[in-house]
This record gives structure tokens, C-alpha cells and sequence, in this order.
């Protein structure tokens, strides 16, 4: 039995990790894909910009030195495991996870559980148009662009946030010729993102929204848009689609389990408390007012789990940092 399972490897779940570890406290990770979470699956290639120490480090490269990190700490760690039951059990809990490969479940009791499946809960939000549905990744992606496939291309982004912006600006760097189309008046990403992609004077449409995409034989042709306003409909050339529109939350799991859910997201109190006993949550699954979502606040709040999963299993008088490193 762990003291402390985590179901989910992004930063917050390794961040968790790592602080269970320095209060040495038995800890393991469950992930349903690979363990770097968002970095990984979504965000490889894509240059960060706001994790304290770099003032750039590429996605992919940051999730390898949080899981390294984690590792040398003793943090036990497993992989294509989908969690898809929560039971109590008289010590604590038992957290059944399904291993993807060949559909065998696994039990893994534990004390305490840290809930931070992040972007697992969530499914990127599709256009809903005509000649959306069938196209391979090689021609549209609800991601960051792959580099390699940008270069020569005619790329249209989806987006006006902050992952919009950089997939313009990843694609133009890559060689591509871009355009942004935006639903709304003005960009809503950071200003930093807004200042790179006025530099580099991507084109870009505001008010428009993506009415089709003209196919044929699974390639994109051209991208059928309405701006408000206009009389006709615009009609881009192009033949790789990047659409950053949002995620849509599927959280029908967690409730399951019995975690109240309000929003579409898992409310906790300031010590990363859920409703359940003995079951914490952090990252980008959780809501609580002044909630700021950043990769950073994710890991903080993945401390702030492991330090209440501590005080919950070792039940200690007292939180000290004493105990750290120990």
C-alpha cells in the first residue's frame, strides 16, 4: 500500500510526488498516457516562457526535467494506466486503473489520494462544420502544429488565445504562411504573444467564424469563414488547419467516484480539500476563488495536495518544514 496515490503525471501530479518523497512518504504515480502531462500530449515543441528560472524552455524539455526529477526522489511511477474507479477501503481508498494496452485493471490501495488528471479530463473542442469530421492529424490538429509538417504550407489557425497565437507563431517560425481567424473583436492571449504575432504581422481576421472546410480525397483545400458584417463569405486557401478553440470537460468519471464536481471543475478549499475524506486535487481540474490557471499555480497547488496528504496520513501535530529532506 502507498501512502499517497496520484492519479495523473503533469507538473501538478509530479509536483505532488516529489513533495510526498521529500517528506518521504511512499507515493505513486498513475497516468493514463505518457508522464509529463499537457507538455507532452499537447504542447511538445512549444516554447514556455513563464516557468520561473527560463526565459524559454521548450515544452517536452520541462516535463523530462519534472519527471527526472521526480524519479530521483524515489517517486514510483506507471503508465497507460486510465483510472476508472475510486473504492474506499477501510485504511483508505483503492484506486482501480485499467491498463489501455490490453484492457487488464490493476488495484492500488493507498491512504490518501491526490486527484490531478488536468488535461486528461478534458477533450479539445471541435468546429462542428461541414467537412470537419475524417481528417487525419496530417492536415488538422486541435494541438500545437507539428513544425515538421508547417514548413511551405498554407496554415490557418483557429484562435485568438494564447495557444492560438503560438501556434502562429510556431508555424510562421517553421516556414509556413499563416493566417489567424479570431470569433472575436480582438486577441484574448497574453501581450507578450500578442506583441510577437504583430511582429512577425501574421494576418489575421477578426469576427469571423469558420462556417465549412472544403475536402476532397482527405486533404483541406480551403477554409470557408463569415465575417460579421460582411456580405460574402471568405474563402482561405489552405491545407493544414490548426484549431485552439478550448477543451470541452468530460468529468463523468470523477463523479463516479463520488468527488462533488461543480462547473465542470472540482471545487477544494485552500488546502486542496475535496469533498471526499482523504482525497485532494490540483491543477487545472480544480476551482477555488482567486484561481489563477497557469503552469505554475498547478504546481503549487500540487504541493499544497502532497503537504495535506501528509498531515491526513502521518497525522502529525503540527506542519513544520522540518520534516523536508529528512
Amino acid at each position: 500500500m502507498h501512502e499517497v496515490l496520484v492519479i495523473g503525471g503533469g507538473p501538478a501530479g509530479l509536483t505532488a510526488g516529489m513533495y510526498c518523497r521529500m517528506r518521504k512518504m511512499s507515493a505513486l504515480i498513475v497516468d493514463a498516457g505518457r508522464i509529463g502531462g499537457q507538455l507532452v500530449s499537447l504542447y511538445g515543441d512549444k516554447p514556455v516562457h513563464d516557468w520561473p528560472g527560463y526565459s524559454q524552455v521548450i515544452a517536452g524539455d520541462l516535463a523530462r526535467t519534472l519527471s527526472d526529477h521526480a524519479t530521483a526522489l524515489g517517486v514510483e511511477m506507471v503508465t497507460n494506466r486510465k483510472v476508472v474507479d475510486l473504492e474506499r477501503a477501510e485504511d483508505g481508498w483503492v484506486v482501480v486503473a485499467r491498463y489501455v494496452l490490453i484492457s487488464e485493471d490493476h488495484r492500488h490501495p493507498a491512504q490518501s489520494v491526490v486527484i490531478a488528471i488536468g488535461g486528461g479530463a478534458f477533450e479539445p473542442r471541435k468546429l462542428k462544420v461541414p467537412g470537419e469530421d475524417g481528417l487525419g492529424e496530417d492536415v488538422l490538429t486541435y494541438r500545437m502544429p507539428d513544425r515538421a509538417r508547417c514548413a511551405g504550407r498554407r496554415v490557418v489557425v483557429v484562435g485568438g488565445g494564447d495557444s492560438g497565437l503560438e501556434s502562429a507563431q510556431s508555424a510562421h517560425e517553421a516556414g509556413a504562411q499563416v493566417t489567424v481567424l479570431q470569433v472575436l473583436d480582438r486577441f484574448t492571449g497574453m501581450e507578450t504573444n500578442i506583441d510577437l504575432v504583430n511582429q512577425m504581422e501574421i494576418p489575421r481576421h477578426f469576427g469571423t467564424r469558420v462556417k465549412s472546410l472544403e475536402v476532397a480525397d482527405g486533404r483541406i483545400l480551403s477554409v470557408i469563414a463569415q465575417t460579421k458584417g460582411a456580405a460574402d463569405p471568405l474563402r482561405l486557401e489552405c491545407d493544414y488547419l490548426v484549431v485552439n478553440i478550448g477543451a470541452a470537460v468530460n468529468l463523468d468519471a470523477v463523479k463516479r467516484w463520488g468527488v462533488a464536481v461543480e462547473g465542470n471543475l472540482i471545487p477544494v478549499d485552500p488546502h486542496m480539500r475535496t469533498s471526499l475524506e482523504g482525497v485532494f486535487a490540483c491543477g487545472d481540474i480544480v476551482a477555488y476563488e482567486g484561481k489563477y490557471k497557469l503552469l505554475l499555480t498547478a504546481s503549487s497547488e500540487g504541493c499544497v495536495a502532497a503537504n495535506s496528504a501528509y498531515m491526513h496520513v502521518r497525522k502529525p501535530q503540527r506542519l513544520t518544514l522540518g520534516e523536508l529532506y529528512t
